[in-house]
């Protein structure tokens, strides 16, 4: 019976990052990742929220069930205009010099836009994954993409396929080959800092639910051996480093975890803290401080109808 929930928390988890995947230095001391310390503050209704990227000159865009927003601010708030013309079910999000990436569940295609004052997604390449989730750009401008954690249909295929592009054309994708197999696991996230590659993982063997893999990116651009820094007793979804550290969305307890690159347990703030969390970074000026944190949460897969997540929220602290 407890295999079966797994299984079905599995379904139900989210799917869920420029240079390096990195909301800039914090000071650890500062960021409060703790429901004594900081509460949630609700900003923005998104649909089916999954991912949150900040640019290099920090433009905020959230993904979503229905399209890609970039947040900006509106007199007191904030408002969420789309920059794609139709309908889509979009991921995991990464810049590349003036272009921002982004994964499509619906068609399993890499969209991408220009930054200008109003960018426009467009699919520039057909990846064929089953679910093609969290993203990052690579040292060498190379693109991780994540396949998992289980497709809505056909049989998983866990791995990390590995994107390069003409170097005289950031829409053409010139190459794109399996980088890391993970059978037998259900990845999700994925992050960067330097050479070194985070991923929020579920695993099958119980009692542990998630785990945060740590993987070199070798000399010769392959990947080293993972090996598992962090384990948890809930299903993530996906992560991002915030300066010498990492911040993990637990998706099906509802809440968020601090932790060193060496997968410490720094702070985490309280079960069902958040609406079943997707992503999680640090704020970045001009429109969010260093100290805050935005989180999306996604609610349950496939849910419309009630008001449980759906939303871009603020973790700030109060004492």
């Amino acid at each position: 019976m407890k295999h079966g929930l797994a299984v079905l928390a599995l379904l139900l988890a989210g799917c869920g990052n420029s240079g390096s995947d990195d909301g800039g230095a914090n000071d650890l001391l500062a960021l409060c990742v703790d429901s004594i310390c900081g509460e949630k503050t609700a900003l923005l209704t998104i649909e089916q929220a999954e991912n949150i990227f900040f640019t290099d000159d920090g433009r905020l865009f959230v993904s979503g069930g229905t399209n890609v927003f970039e947040i900006k601010r509106e007199g007191d708030g904030y408002a969420a205009t789309p920059i794609f013309s139709g309908t889509g079910n979009f991921g995991g999000m990464t810049q590349r010099g003036d272009v921002l990436y982004v994964n499509c569940f619906t068609d399993s295609h890499l969209y991408a836009a220009r930054l200008t004052a109003t960018p426009t997604l467009a699919p520039i390449h057909d990846t064929g994954l089953g679910i093609p989730n969290g993203m990052t750009a690579g040292p060498s401008g190379e693109i991780y993409i994540v396949n998992g954690p289980i497709p809505t249909s056909g049989l998983p295929d866990p791995k990390i396929v590995r994107l390069t592009f003409d170097p005289a054309d950031p829409m053409k994708v010139t190459e794109q080959t399996d980088w890391l197999t993970l059978t037998g696991n259900f990845p999700n996230g994925i992050a960067r800092s330097g050479r070194t590659l985070f991923v929020a993982n579920s695993t099958p063997i119980l009692p542990t639910l998630g785990e945060v893999l740590r993987i070199e990116i070798g000399d010769d651009g392959m990947p080293e051996s993972p090996s598992s820094i962090a384990t948890f007793d809930s299903l993530p979804d996906d992560l991002s480093v915030a300066g010498d550290s990492l911040l993990v969305a637990l998706y099906s307890n509802g809440y968020i975890a601090h932790l060193t690159l060496d997968g410490e347990l720094l702070a985490q703030t309280d079960p069902l803290s958040f609406e079943f969390p997707s992503q999680v970074r640090v704020g970045q000026p001009p429109l969010f401080s260093a100290d805050e944190i935005l989180v999306t949460e996604k609610g349950l897969i496939g849910d419309t109808l009630s008001p449980i997540g759906d939303s871009l929220s603020v973790f700030r602290r109060t004492n």
